[in-house]
């Protein structure tokens, strides 16, 4: 099913500008499922083949083919200190000739690390604002924006996370991929877990899930806010995919046990999911994002949320540079 063809969304949808390597393959975790009881499975996001990959690309290759049909010559946009979303934009910016100008929240490294280096390898224009305060990366990059604009430039400013509406179709293609993925192995998951951060990811697999008429559930293991707030982040995003009559089939799950202290706040039991995954499925996570929604699985299947005979998937939405900090 292609899903800009669907009459369920309101959307305009550009074709996409191919950038990674889809589908992502789905491997089986044999030495998890033995340890928590249930089938465990692993879609392989950090494989998407574009930079350090990661779920990223995805949205990326909707935005910037609406930047390039626009004509623009530069990107801006947001994120924290180490951006994943920022670093893959600076790569794939620069794989179109585009100038890209990051506006990152925290102090001024001593030395980049991690996404930082890479971006700035890629040749991104980075500057730096001591503040965790999204609302004030966001005035920030929408004053750059106009300072290129009066230059003469043409900017496309992306929003923190490319969480939009049109970003968020990357993941529509994704939960078909994974219908594709349960029809070839002559499977099906019940579950799809998942980071939820900037709401984009889980968003497009909630409205792929409707559209493609899939019957799981899709719980996003929430990284930095309440469960009330991440469900309202997502569904603010679904309302701009959705017609009214298809979106009040949208269900959205969102689990709030694993955030610790907050963004960017390491958990021992995040801790212990880096330990786990790496030692027993050879799989490195990272310690904002991936880290949390594997401890959020393991909790489940400890606790005998899921059969014995159970297919549950989760989404390894990349990051790993993070751990080079």
């Amino acid at each position: 099913m292609e899903p800009m063809r669907d009459p369920g969304l309101i959307l305009d949808v550009p074709a996409r500008r191919p950038l990674a390597q889809t589908p992502t393959p789905v491997h089986y975790l044999p030495r998890l499922s033995k340890m928590l009881g249930a089938q465990f499975y692993c879609k392989r996001d950090d494989l998407t083949g574009f930079g350090f990959g990661g779920n990223k690309i995805r949205k990326l290759e909707f935005l910037l083919s609406e930047a390039t049909q626009q004509g623009a010559d530069a990107l801006v946009t947001c994120g924290s200190n180490q951006s994943n979303w920022c670093c893959m934009t600076a790569v794939a910016g620069a794989v179109l000739g585009l100038d890209v100008y990051l506006v990152l929240g925290g102090p001024v490294p001593q030395k980049d690390t991690g996404n930082i280096r890479l971006a700035r390898l890629a040749g991104a224009k980075i500057s730096h604002i001591d503040t965790a305060d999204d609302s004030v990366l966001e005035k920030a990059s929408l004053d750059l924006e106009s300072s290129l604009k009066a230059n003469g430039r043409r900017p496309y400013r992306i929003i923190m996370g490319g969480s939009t509406g049109l970003g968020s179709m990357g993941y529509v293609h994704a939960l078909y991929e994974i219908m594709a993925f349960e029809k070839s192995a002559n499977l099906s998951f019940s579950t799809v877990i998942h980071a939820t951060g900037s709401a984009g990811t889980q968003a497009g697999l909630v409205a792929g899930s409707v559209l493609g008429g899939w019957g799981g559930q899709i719980i996003g293991m929430a990284v930095s806010r309440s469960a009330a707030a991440q469900e309202e982040k997502v569904r603010a995003v679904l309302v701009q995919m959705l017609s009214r009559k298809t979106i009040e089939r949208a269900k959205v799950i969102v689990e709030d046990g694993f955030v610790g202290a907050g963004y960017r706040h390491n958990t021992e039991a995040c801790a212990e999911a880096l330990e786990i995954f790496s030692r027993v499925e050879g799989l490195f996570l990272d310690e904002v994002y991936t880290g949390k929604a594997a401890a959020g699985l393991i909790a489940y299947g400890r606790t005998g949320r899921f059969r014995a005979d159970e297919n549950v998937l989760f989404l390894h939405t990349g990051g790993t540079a993070q751990l080079f900090e």
